[in-house]
């Protein structure tokens, strides 16, 4: 409910209703003789003000009545683009939506490290148990010639080697034919390796470097553009928690004037009745009103506290009372409108948030793409180089410090992986229909905000004139009123019902250009005519 609807129903439901105020004119006495008496003053003998064919006149009234006064703009007053550029600097979801880019950047890091050359370095010691590899004590190998004419060959024996080491083989005079030493190999107890390693994932390169790329950066986009709608979003609400602050204002100009004529009616009626003109319950049927006013400016007050408040919160800073500085009787600028069909379809190609959706999907596409790619078997390339002590590469191992290298590359291919694979790529299909989905719905939301906001512009620019004249007219209503009543031509009545309406007049006058600026900051929103910097374009 809005405020002036909360006011009015106070002054109507703390003063009587028309039928029982009906009274007749008093009659003259003897202290206020009727050939003494005021003229009765008709309302069509005196001008109204402001010219009804004349909106400048109409203009012109309201600023010179005590709400046109009221909302008179001062220097350093606090302004609705004041109130958004705070409200950006203090904005919690604004900052949420920054780490969400953030976010998104540091996964495109990831991303792309994650196809660059594995290169990694080892190095090592290791302490072995004692070992060896014996050969054995000595053995002796022997062949002997046969004779030259071909008679049979000597037979060749086994026997002690000469110095009783081993065995040898003898020939037939017992001469040793070959004597080896005995062989074998100690193994170094310390082992020290420092190890370099080179792996390329040259199918990677291949097939998923291109669309995991893409994917990345489309995220990054998504989330910044879902930050720039972001930012118009806040200024906007800012806006309109500073045209509803201004309801609270215009509401409590409006009951306080009415408070103060009121009260003069009051002093008035006190008169005629002391005069004997009037009767007690006139007076008290005024006093009643000036009851009720009080209370609809008790309401007014904390609905303008309250406003105050939350226009501190939302700027971060300690409640305190504003005054006003922005000129809201003077209608908004607004660029020529197109049809409203042609709105749509405008808002439909600028909306930040309906890019951010659309983006968000072709980073899903590209995801897709580069998952496929797991579909086909994988070709690394290799590469490593040892320097150890000792090198396994070299025998017999001896304690120096080696250097070896080898290269190749390795097909892989894993059918537990393609299974997986078909999964994932199901997985990423459904988020890229839901998100297709959910654009749909943005777009027809996006329509109805359109919609909305251009017809409650064109109701607010055709209540604009309506209002000023029916406040210029209640304003004089009002006044005849008063006079007729001061000259015994109208009743207690009159009087109440002329002030009721004045007040609503002074309300919907008052709302009338208040909407026309929330309609249009809602327009210019809907449309995707803000810049995040608050700009019209």
């Amino acid at each position: 409910m809005t405020a002036s609807t909360l006011f009015l129903a106070a002054l109507m439901v703390a003063a009587p209703s028309p039928r029982a105020l009906v009274s007749p004119p008093p009659a003259p006495s003897s202290a206020l003789p009727r050939d003494d008496a005021a003229p009765v003053v008709p309302a069509s003998s005196r001008p109204v003000l402001g010219n009804a064919a004349d909106p400048a006149a109409l203009d012109a009234s309201l600023r010179q009545s005590p709400l046109g006064k009221g909302l008179t703009p001062v220097t350093g007053g606090l302004t609705s683009d004041i109130v958004a550029e705070r409200t950006i600097a203090a904005s919690p979801s604004l900052q949420i939506k920054q780490v969400a880019i953030e976010r998104a950047a540091a996964r495109l890091d990831q991303t792309m490290i994650a196809f660059l050359p594995t290169l990694g370095v080892k190095g090592g010691y290791t302490r072995l148990s004692k070992a060896a590899i014996n050969f054995g004590g000595g053995a002796g190998v022997g062949a002997a010639n046969g004779p030259a004419d071909g008679a049979a060959a000597a037979p060749v024996t086994v026997g002690p080697c000469p110095g009783g080491v081993g065995q040898c083989a003898l020939d037939p005079m017992g001469q040793p034919l070959v004597v080896t030493p005995p062989f074998k190999i100690n193994i170094p107890l310390n082992s020290y390796s420092l190890q370099a390693q080179l792996a390329i994932p040259i199918s990677d390169y291949i097939l998923s470097l291109a669309p995991a790329r893409k994917g990345s950066l489309a995220a990054r986009e998504s989330a910044t553009l879902a930050r720039d709608a972001e930012r118009v979003k806040v200024e906007t609400d800012a806006r309109l928690t500073y045209f509803n602050w201004l309801r609270s204002v215009a509401a409590l100009i409006v009951i306080e004037d009415a408070l103060q004529r009121t009260q003069a009616r009051l002093a008035d009626v006190q008169n005629l009745f002391d005069a004997g003109a009037a009767t007690r319950s006139d007076v008290l049927r005024v006093d009643a009103l000036v009851s009720s006013q009080q209370e609809a400016i008790n309401d007014a007050r904390a609905f303008r506290q309250i406003s105050e408040r939350a226009l501190a919160i939302t700027m971060n800073e300690p409640a305190r009372s504003y005054e006003v500085g922005e000129d809201m009787l003077s209608p908004p600028p607004m660029a020529s409108l197109p049809r409203l069909d042609d709105l749509i379809a405008e808002a439909h190609g600028k909306r930040l948030e309906l890019r951010a959706l659309e983006r968000a999907i072709d980073g899903v596409e590209h995801g897709i793409r580069a998952t496929r790619a797991q579909y086909y078997p994988r070709l690394d390339g290799f590469a490593e180089t040892t320097y150890a002590n000792p090198n396994q590469r070299f025998f017999p191992l001896s304690p120096v410090w080696r250097a070896s290298w080898s290269a190749g590359v390795q097909l892989s291919y894993t059918i537990n992986q393609t299974l997986m694979t078909r999964a994932q790529v199901r997985e990423h299909k459904s988020d890229k229909r839901e998100l297709i989905l959910q654009a749909e719905l943005m777009r027809r939301g996006i329509a109805m905000e359109v919609v909305q906001a251009y017809h409650d512009r064109e109701r607010a620019l055709a209540a604009i004139e309506l209002s000023t004249r029916g406040l210029a007219s209640s304003a004089e209503a009002y006044r005849v009123a008063s006079e007729n009543y001061k000259a015994g031509a109208a009743t207690t009545n009159d009087i109440i019902d002329a002030e009721g309406d004045q007040v609503r007049a002074g309300l919907q006058a008052v709302s009338a250009r208040i909407d026309l600026h929330v309609a249009t900051t809602r327009l210019l929103y809907a449309t995707g005519r803000m810049n995040p910097s608050g700009a019209r374009r």
